[in-house]
């Protein structure tokens, strides 16, 4: 397999990781909502702490996700497998 073919699959893997963990963290978030508001809720409230609770999910991803990929990094030695990724960093 060769060094490009490596990287597409690596950008199409760290996609949908990426994806999946922002509609876990949505889902749990629509899910703590509706159990911390109850049956009767405001709708305005609902709103806002759903567009909150979205706001707050990108941002979970975002530092989830960059941990992840350093572990990744590290664990598999991407480096070595795709050197594309890493040219401009000097060590």
């Amino acid at each position: 397999m060769t060094s490009t073919s490596k990287m597409v699959l690596f950008f199409i893997g760290a996609t949908v990781f990426n994806l999946l963990l922002m509609a876990v963290f949505i889902i749990v978030f629509i899910l703590l909502i509706g159990l911390a508001l109850g049956a009767n809720a405001n709708p305005t409230t609902f709103q806002i702490l759903i567009f909150a609770g979205f706001i707050v999910s990108i941002v979970l991803t975002f530092f989830v996700y960059g941990k992840a990929m350093k572990w990744v990094t590290v664990k598999f030695q991407l480096e070595k497998h795709i050197p594309q990724l890493f040219k401009g960093k000097k060590r």
